[in-house]
């Protein structure tokens, strides 16, 4: 794994690679994706790397996206943040949280698919710079 200038992946991580319109860092940014405040101290930059190029390889189980139908024919998207024998809590692409009891859905949908695009727009220069900038996030 190539780890390159945290400085210039900072800036890539709010621009060119809009990682900043769906994840959150240090209180900054929206909540329909995970948290990345802390991704540094929990990922290897090769898991960090792998995460960028293929999302849905390195996606953690409690972060998959769910479509929920209710038995009122109402849907609703978004990502799983806490699921048990009862019920699921998910938080939507409006950030908000919301819990069913999954005796009253019809159908609860989890993807292994992640909704994050690939890094391909990126070249291995700034995937090493992005990745080196995930690093410092602790």
């Amino acid at each position: 794994v190539k780890i390159g200038d945290p400085t210039r992946g900072k800036a890539l991580f709010a621009g060119k690679a809009a990682c900043a319109t769906c994840h959150r860092v240090n209180g900054v940014g929206p909540r329909t994706a995970p948290d990345l405040s802390d991704i540094g101290a929990n990922r290897t930059a090769a898991a960090l790397q792998r995460s960028l190029i293929d999302p849905s390889s390195a996606m953690w189980p409690i972060n998959r996206p769910v479509r929920i139908t209710t038995r009122d024919g109402k849907t609703f998207r978004g990502r799983r943040l806490n699921e048990d024998t009862y019920t699921v809590q998910i938080i939507d692409d409006q950030e908000r949280l919301l819990t069913f009891i999954k005796s009253e859905l019809r159908e609860l949908d989890v993807s292994t698919r992640s909704t994050m695009p690939p890094a391909t727009a990126l070249s291995s220069e700034e995937l090493g710079d992005v990745v080196a900038y995930l690093l410092t996030l602790k």
